[in-house]
């Protein structure tokens, strides 16, 4: 039994029509149905239970080649041989979460992607990166958090032909190994993230153009991203100080916490602060970050204020990208809806979140962040006023 089901595993990874035949079951017994019928027809003859789907699955085999195109990475796993990249089957399904990890997570309960699964040597993963398949990078989002960024990822994701992925773990991971490992320093670093930033961006459903919403403490690793991706456009997202530590005491990100993020990498003091002056700290370091990294070329500020109108104003123009009147309705659906939750209609909260703050909030926001924010503001300054006109309600991230 073992060796007839290892044989139809292999074949399976070897067919895409056969993996897009069993992938795209939700249902265990309809899944199980197909796979025993095309077992037979290959005259590999499974036990009834012998493809029920285990709790957790794991890789049949190591491969040095990429899997076809419906295949995207999920995550980098660590293991005793060394990092592997781990791929799901996602067929065609379009990538419209609020985030990648919640598709990852959808993904991830089909059957298919229980009982069969595809990991790629991370040596294997850069060094075989084909030069094709992947739709080009158009833009990078980087943010200070909570200001906005959930809304422009959906706005662009909205767009026809277009991949928008927002905060993807496999990137997050590949770019802390580039920091962290001294084997993938310099080039070896670059060359992960852009095999990664390929990998994610695959045009499964021929998409022309790939948008990309970084986590918000990326901006500290720019230097870095900028390297591997020179000539990519981007913006950086900020917001009134006030409204995005309110935004962070309801509920704590984890990029907040010290200890969850690269070693070393935010510059907060020796002290014990309190959760409202390391939270305003910690932005100060992204805030100042991106001040540093706008001196570089491609770069642009974009107020929280002026969303969603500065989609259209300001951002398009500078991700070149040519909007006709269907992309703007587009936009326009996508901007009135809750970005983390877009099937409701969204209401503006900046005003109850500016009454709820606390002294402790206002008074971190004021020493740490004021100067930094007003330097941002002179930049966005660039993009003019009439950026927050183009629609007339903004959407919460």
């Amino acid at each position: 039994m073992r060796n007839a089901l290892h044989d139809f595993q292999m074949a399976v990874m070897a067919d895409p029509g056969l993996q897009r035949h069993l992938g795209t079951c939700d249902r265990p017994d309809v899944f199980a149905a197909r796979a025993r019928a095309a077992a037979d027809h290959l005259g590999l003859h499974l036990e009834r239970d012998g493809l029920v789907p285990p709790a957790r699955a794991a890789p049949i085999a190591q491969s040095a080649a990429w899997p076809p195109l419906a295949w995207l990475p999920v995550r980098i796993l660590d293991t005793d041989d060394g990092p592997l990249v781990d791929w799901a089957y996602f067929g065609d399904d379009p990538l419209q979460d609020s985030f990648f990890d919640d598709a990852v997570r959808r993904a991830l309960t089909r059957p298919f992607n229980r009982v069969f699964r595809h990991v790629t040597t991370l040596d294997a993963f850069i060094d075989n990166a084909p030069s094709d398949g992947a739709a080009p990078v158009r833009g990078l989002v980087y943010h200070m958090s909570r200001c906005g960024s959930t809304l422009v990822a959906q706005m662009l994701g909205a767009l026809p032909a277009t991949v928008s992925l927002s905060e993807p773990g496999p990137l997050d991971a590949a770019l802390r190994l580039a920091m962290c490992r001294a084997d993938f320093a310099g080039e070896r670093g670059g060359a992960l993230l852009r095999a990664m930033v390929a990998a994610l961006g695959r045009a499964r459903n021929g998409e022309r153009q790939c948008f990309i919403k970084l986590d918000s403490w990326h901006i500290l690793a720019f230097p870095l991203i900028h390297a591997a991706l020179p000539h990519v456009p981007w913006v950086y997202l900020f917001r009134e100080p006030v409204e995005v530590l309110v935004s962070q005491m309801r509920m704590r990100g984890y990029q907040t916490v010290p200890a969850l993020v690269p070693s070393g990498l935010y510059d907060i003091g020796d002290d014990q602060p309190g959760p409202e002056e390391l939270c305003a700290r910690i932005l100060a370091n992204h805030h100042s970050a991106a001040l540093r990294a706008l001196a570089a070329p491609h770069g642009l500020a974009i107020d929280y204020a002026s969303l969603p109108g500065a989609l259209i104003a300001a951002i398009a123009p500078h991700f070149d990208m040519s909007l006709g009147s269907a992309d703007r309705a587009a936009l326009g659906l996508a901007s009135r809806g809750d970005a983390k939750a877009p099937l409701d209609v969204f209401v503006p909260d900046h005003i109850r979140k500016r009454e709820e703050a606390s002294p402790a909030v206002r008074d971190a926001a004021r020493r740490n962040l004021q100067a930094l924010h007003a330097e941002l503001a002179v930049a966005a300054g660039r993009v003019g006023k009439g950026a927050c006109t183009a629609m007339s309600s903004t959407s919460a991230v």
